[in-house]
């Protein structure tokens, strides 16, 4: 599959911040005095990223002529 360098560039980096909102909740809800607002908190950051993801469109562009040999 192909994809245009704008949504490739898009897509990483949605997944960056996936990945740092993961990394961010787990810093904050270890040492077991998280408060339920915490929780609240930590949902949202990643709800948050996750919906960043989300709005991507990702359409793969064909390449070349039909597989089957057809021009």
């Amino acid at each position: 599959m192909v994809i245009s360098r704008h949504a490739w560039d898009a897509l990483r980096d949605a997944l960056y911040r996936l990945e740092a909102a993961a990394e961010d909740v787990a810093v904050d809800l270890t040492g077991g005095r998280a408060t339920k607002r915490d929780y609240v908190e930590a949902i949202a950051h990643l709800t948050s990223a996750v919906r960043d993801l989300q709005s991507i469109s990702v359409e793969p562009h064909a390449v070349g002529g039909d597989p089957a040999g057809a021009p």
